[in-house]
Formats: C-alpha cells, structure tokens, sequence
C-alpha cells in the first residue's frame, strides 16, 4: 500500500513537472522575455516577510536569532511558492533557448558558461558528496537554475527588464523599511552602534538580517536607478535620497567604498569621451587645472596635518581604542576566520561540507551569531576545501576577464557590479549556490550584462577590419 502512494505521488509530481514546463513554454512564446526577470520579487518579498514577522528586537543581540531559529508558516509557504516559480520561470528560459539554438539567439561565452560549472562543481557538489560531513539539499538546485538561465538572458531587453525589476522590487524593499522606522523602529534598526561617524549611534539594518545585507541591496538599487532611471522625475529625487540616506545610516563601510568606485566608474564610462575632450583641449583647460589644485591642495592638507597637526599620535591613539581593535579585527572576523581555517586543515580537499556554521556546528564554537565565515573566500575554503577555493579564484578571474571585455560597451555597468560583489565577498558570501538567497539576483544580473555585452576577440577584429575597409572605400571615393 505504501509503495503504491510513494508510486502515485510521483507521478503526479511527474505530470506537474510536465504540464508545468508546458504552460511555461507556451507563456514564453507568447510573451517575448518570459518570467525569468520577475525572480527578484519573491525572493526580497520572502526575505522582507522573513525579518517582518520575525518580531525581533535590534537593541537585544538576541533577538537578531529568532529570524534564523523561527520561521513562520507563511513564509514557509511563500518560499515554496518562490521556489516552483523560479523552477518553471528559469526552466522556460533554457528551454526555450534549447529549442531556439542555433536561430536568433546570440551565442553563450563557453568560457564563462565553463566557469560557473566549475564553480558550482567545486563549491556545491564536491563539498556536498565529499565533504567531511556530506550533505544534499533540493535547495542547492535553485541557484543553478537561476544563473543558468541567467547566461541565456543575452539581450538588452532581457538585461533592462531584470534592471527594471531590481530596481523597483528594492524601491519597495527601502519604503517599507523605511516606514518601519516609524512604525517599530526597533524591527530595522539598532541605537547604541559605535562607528566610524562621530555622533551617529545609529545602524540601520532594514528589513534584512544585517546592516551589511542592507548596504550591498543600497548601492545595487542606487545602480540600477543610474542604469535605468524612473520617468517621473520626482520618484527619481525620491529614490537617490531613500538609498542615498539608508545607506549612510547602514554604517556599512564596504557598500561604502563600493558606491564611491562604482559611481566613478559609472560617471567615467558615461561621459568618458566628453571628459576626454575637456582635458585634451588646451584652448579651455579649466578641468585639468583643476584636477591638478585638487590634488596638490590635499597633498598640502596632508602633509600639514602629520607634520603640524599631529595625526600620527592622533592615528595610534585610534588604534589603541575600542573603535581600532575593531577595525583591526575586522569586527571581530578574524576569529571566525580562523576557525574556518582550522576547519579545512582537517579536511584540506573537500573541506567540511556545506552545512558549516549551521546552529549544531555554531553551537559547538560558542559562536551563535556566525551563520556563515564572513567571507565568500574563507566559506569555500572551510566548506568546500582547496577544490571550492580554486573554483572560487578560477570564477573570479574568468569573470573579471569578461568584465574587461564588456566594460566600455557596458558604459561601466558590468565593472560596477563586479565591484559591488567583491566588496562584498571581504565580508559576506554573496556567490554562494547553495540556496536561493537575496544574493542571487545580484549575481544574475552579473552574468547577464556580461553575456550581453561580450564580443569575441575574432568578432571584434572582423568589426574593426570592415570599418577600417569601409573608411578606405569612402576615403576613395
């Protein structure tokens, strides 16, 4: 008998999976981008839901665990909503992309494609299979599927609809956070944090888990509103000061560093010719002349600061605080750090497997805060071993190399978000593919601007020949 509803049930599981794909399919066909962009909103739906109902209290540490320890039923539910729709959205678009191969569809980089493989093998299956504690969890398909389909978004259209939807789905995210403040403020944000800024005892958090979770989702909204700016130009003004403000108040000094390079980046690449016509033109060299008192002012100010104003003793009595034992330890990252180190010397191939830092193992080092090694580095090293740590470098550099190449055509958006996941990877695991996270949105975006702006050194070469030909024949004639 048990064996007959074990058969029944997945056969209808069977006929779902299939009449699922097939209704998916035919959406697809019918609408020309398909579902695969509207991911972004149940995932920061579930994940605002998660911290909203959590009932948590910032000013008690913990408190910060009931959103980890306790989950309500309705998340629950709407996480495996999130989950069949993210499985038939993404699965749509390979299949489509399947059935379409070889038609108007602009090849995926093999490399890159090579390389996310190489990077889930080693960080997702190998530690999974191999690691000291094995571990396999239907989750760890969700973020395959996702980026997957991601490397077939290869159109404008596809990059500007998942801008669109991150845009606005993390403009809904920094409302309500926001309106929590009134409401709870306790709930998004903590009042006796000692930072870097003088005075200001606050450390917003949102409706994340984290001021760290927060600042990375400021500076990608703030990214996707240079990208793909709002119509309406008051809901423009609105956005850069909601993000502008939360991400001053999140205290997070690398979402700091990570808008500050990534608006230069992008102010460079939009205006770069513009820029590069005001400082090669002698006739009005007013920005030259400037850019060179500025940096001669700061050089002086500098100099009369240590020389005068006594900024090395200023410096080393920072250091000898509460506030420079802090910086120095990277908030205290330095021990978790250490244990992830310790963690794969035991196991140095495959490393300790992926259910790390979970609350037996947290438990176990009297770290109960430490869900992951606050590093994307130091949690493949202990997770996933020398394998996971190679895969991870491997990735890193396969992506950096298509950032290089897709920098210009991109107007710097690529770059951009390849240095918001660096700075974050110092202190978080923002690549992680072994559950569907509100990383995951970022890291697709990632791989689809870099699909659709990349061109083949051998295409380039063919492109600048026909053009040099072109200017010839005109030249001629």
């Amino acid at each position: 008998m048990i064996e007959f509803i074990v058969g029944l049930v997945v056969l209808i599981a069977a006929i779902v999976v299939v009449a699922g794909m097939a209704l998916s399919a035919h959406w697809g066909h019918k609408r020309e981008l398909g579902l695969m962009q509207y991911i972004a909103y149940p995932i920061f739906l579930t994940y605002a839901l998660t911290i909203f109902l959590s009932g948590r209290d910032l000013a008690f540490p913990d408190d910060v665990m009931a959103l980890v320890i306790n989950k309500s039923a309705i998340v629950s539910w709407l996480g495996r909503l999130s989950s069949v729709f993210l499985i038939f959205s993404c699965g749509e678009r390979i299949l489509r992309y399947v059935l379409n191969a070889g038609s108007e569809h602009k090849r995926m980089p093999g490399m890159l494609l090579f390389a996310f493989w190489v990077f889930y093998a080693s960080n997702t299956l190998a530690p999974a299979l191999f690691g000291l504690y094995p571990y396999f969890s239907h989750e760890f398909l969700y973020a395959l599927l996702a980026c997957q389909a991601a490397l077939m978004a290869n159109t404008k259209a596809d990059v500007d609809a998942m801008t669109v939807v991150l845009r606005n789905s993390l403009l809904a995210l920094l409302t309500a956070s926001a309106v929590c403040i009134v409401w709870k403020h306790g709930l998004v944000m903590s009042t006796n944090y000692h930072g870097l800024v003088p005075g200001l005892k606050f450390r917003y958090a949102g409706l994340t888990s984290h001021a760290n979770s927060l600042g990375p989702l400021c500076v990608l909204f703030m990214l996707c509103l240079w990208y793909r700016p709002f119509k309406n130009a008051w809901l423009m003004r609105f956005g850069w000061i909601l993000g502008g403000i939360s991400l001053v108040l999140t205290q997070s000094k690398t979402s700091w560093i990570a808008f500050v390079l990534s608006v230069v980046v992008l102010a460079w690449y939009s205006r770069r010719d513009e820029i590069n016509a005001r400082i090669q033109d002698f006739r009005r060299p007013h920005l030259p002349v400037l850019l060179v008192l500025m940096i001669m002012f700061g050089g002086v100010m500098l100099c009369l600061i240590f020389m005068f104003g006594g900024g090395g003793d200023k410096i080393a009595r920072f250091f000898t605080t509460r506030d420079g034992a802090e910086l120095m330890t990277f908030m205290g990252r330095d021990q978790i750090w250490q244990i992830a180190v310790e963690e794969w010397r035991k196991n140095p191939v495959f490393g300790y497997g992926l259910n790390i830092f979970d609350e037996a193992f947290r438990n176990s080092i009297g770290m109960p805060f430490a869900t992951h090694a606050h590093s994307q580095f130091f949690q493949s090293l202990s997770s996933a071993g020398s394998v996971g740590a190679f895969g991870l470098l491997f990735y890193t550099l396969v992506i950096a190399y298509f950032v290089a190449n897709t920098v210009r055509a991109s107007q710097g958006l690529s770059l951009a978000l390849f240095i918001l996941l660096i700075c974050k990877s110092i202190s978080e695991v923002p690549l992680s593919l072994a559950s569907m996270s509100p990383d995951l949105p970022i890291h697709m975006l990632q791989l689809a601007v870099l699909v659709r702006y990349y061109v083949p050194a051998a295409q380039q070469r063919r492109e600048k020949a026909l053009a040099r030909r072109n200017m010839m024949e005109g030249n001629l004639s």
